[in-house]
């Protein structure tokens, strides 16, 4: 009886243990991690059925206990390496049993270089740069500081600023310049630029960058070393031909010459790149083909300059040569309130363009077609002749022109000039007509191969200043 009552005992004992260590339904735990770049914070949710005051944590991250007892999420993991996989454990106990745990993993970020930036403007002198750039921002929000580079030597540190001036510069030399923005961590972000220093004093040479009507433009301009803020000067601006470049173009140009002399402001700006059979180039919208309007930047640059520089609005011109010249003419039509006269180059009007072309007023014209041009036929439709028959009704000219055979000055050049000289009962009446007859598709005496008799830009300038507009249009503050 003995034995059985203690065979009864172990038997009771052994149900109790049985129902002691009876597994526990382990739960999941779901957890959310945001990661960042030296740091990652673990966010989770308690399991189900259990009161959140009889719950503690447990993380482990590998094979490494960082956190225990732990009542609460979130939990901030720190000193952490960027760009790193990790992974790790988290379990759930109430009291001393286990009744949730999942495992995590993720990767730091990697620390981001500043985001990118641009020049705004480089203002060119003599012996001295100036250069201005827009604000880079850092991913992580940590400040952005900027170096200044200039032929790989360090000519400023750590600036906040978004402008610096360099001087000691030797003249009429190149430099080859980097801007750096760099953040905390010592990630950069770059820009280069390139310039010749000037070799004539107190003159400037810009090209800026801005956005316009949603595109990105930029354009050139050159203060005369005469410059003077106190009064008014006149304003020419020049609209390089199909495939150009406003700011290669404006660095040799001879028209920076006659503007030291004269003391105007020479103006060059840039086209934007656009396709047309099948052919992709910096080309000006002066036919109805591209979307963006090259007649409102003018304008708008014809502001800046008056606002900036205070030119004078009476004494604003233009000129172009190829495409360029096609941009003049169609721009005169929408701008003949503000320019007080043209000289295109070996660049007509297109016919669906001289269809509904019309001028309010007499707007002075000098013109410039070589006869053997083959890009831009003389001939064309309209021809160069048409056009100006047309200025000349427009203008109220007499229509038979007073015509001179200019000297052959330059024998060897193959070619010569015959001037077609319309007159009317005003000077705002004037028309000059070069025709450079056997001449190509070039400035005459500026371009290898053309025309040497006459200076196209030394007779453009001449036939400008005897011209201004009283009349024209105010002009706009622009900021």
């Amino acid at each position: 009886m003995k034995n059985n009552w203690l065979l009864f005992l172990f038997i009771i004992l052994l149900s109790c243990c049985k129902k002691e260590d009876s597994p526990v339904n382990i739960q999941p735990i779901q957890v959310l991690i945001v990661q960042r770049i030296n740091e990652a914070a673990l966010l989770w949710e308690p399991p189900k059925g259990y009161s959140d005051s009889l719950v503690e944590y447990t993380l482990f991250l590998g094979d490494s206990l960082i956190a225990s007892h732990l009542l609460t999420s979130p939990y901030k993991i720190t000193g952490l390496s960027e760009n790193s996989s990790y992974s790790g454990k988290i379990e759930a106990f109430a009291g001393n049993k286990k009744i949730a745990e999942s495992p995590f993993k993720f990767t730091t970020l990697r620390n981001q270089p500043p985001g990118e930036f641009k020049m705004i403007e480089i203002a060119i002198c003599k012996n001295s740069v100036l250069l201005i750039w827009n604000q880079s921002s850092d991913p992580e929000k940590t400040q952005v500081v900027y170096d200044v580079y200039l032929n790989n030597e360090l000519k400023l540190t750590g600036t906040k600023e978004l402008s610096c001036e360099i001087t000691s510069l030797k003249p009429a030399s190149f430099y080859l310049g980097e801007i750096s923005a760099r953040d905390s961590a010592g990630n950069c972000r770059k820009t280069e630029f390139s310039f010749t220093t000037l070799d004539v004093e107190h003159s400037i040479l810009v090209h800026r960058f801005f956005k316009f009507e949603g595109y990105e433009r930029n354009f050139a301009f050159y203060i005369p070393r005469n410059y003077d803020p106190s009064i008014s000067i006149p304003l020419v601006i020049n609209l390089h031909g199909a495939n150009g470049n406003a700011w290669n173009e404006i660095r040799g140009s001879y028209f920076k010459n006659i503007a030291d002399r004269e003391n105007f402001i020479l103006m060059m700006p840039q086209a934007l790149l656009g396709s047309y059979n099948n052919e992709t180039i910096y080309q000006w919208n002066a036919h109805y083909i591209f979307p963006w309007d090259d007649v409102s930047l003018l304008n708008y640059l014809i502001d800046y300059m008056y606002t900036r520089y205070h030119v004078d609005l009476s004494r604003i011109y233009m000129s172009g040569m190829s495409n360029g010249g096609y941009m003049t003419y169609f721009a005169a039509r929408g701008l003949q309130e503000r320019i007080a006269a043209i000289a295109p180059i070996s660049g007509l009007i297109t016919s669906n363009v001289f269809a509904g072309y019309k001028l309010n007023r007499p707007i002075p014209l000098c013109y410039m077609h070589g006869t053997a041009d083959p890009i831009v036929r003389i001939d064309g439709s309209p021809s160069a002749a048409e056009i100006i028959n047309f200025w000349a009704n427009n203008n109220q000219c007499l229509l038979t022109p007073v015509i001179s055979h200019l000297p052959d000055i330059s024998t060897n050049d193959n070619s010569t000039v015959t001037l077609y000289q319309y007159n009317g009962y005003s000077t705002d009446s004037e028309i000059q007509y070069y025709v450079i007859e056997g001449g190509g598709h070039s400035v005459p005496g500026i371009e290898p191969g053309a025309n040497m008799d006459i200076n196209a830009y030394e007779v453009i300038w001449i036939f400008f200043s005897r011209h201004s507009y009283p009349d024209h249009s105010e002009g706009k503050i622009i900021y």
